[in-house]
């Protein structure tokens, strides 16, 4: 649950910089993450977005716990 916690502290930008620090050190040991957190982040930064109608946060979640499983992260 802790990459969880601190992925939604991260988007939320709650995060504190140690915790930042954390996530740049599992980006860079895996790049396409952090496609995906600026794509989440986007999404949740920016509410009168049009892609927010079609953006699916459950489905989003399973492909990042799939990443993190393929990449024994978790």
């Amino acid at each position: 649950m802790g990459d969880w916690s601190l992925i939604a502290r991260y988007l939320k930008k709650e995060a504190s910089q140690s915790e930042v620090d954390q996530l740049q050190k599992l980006v860079e040991h895996n790049p396409n993450l952090g496609q995906e957190l600026d794509m989440l982040g986007h999404g949740l930064n920016n509410p009168g977005h049009s892609s927010l109608e079609t953006f699916n946060a459950n489905r989003a979640f399973e492909r990042l716990t799939e990443r993190f499983k393929k990449e024994n992260l978790i």
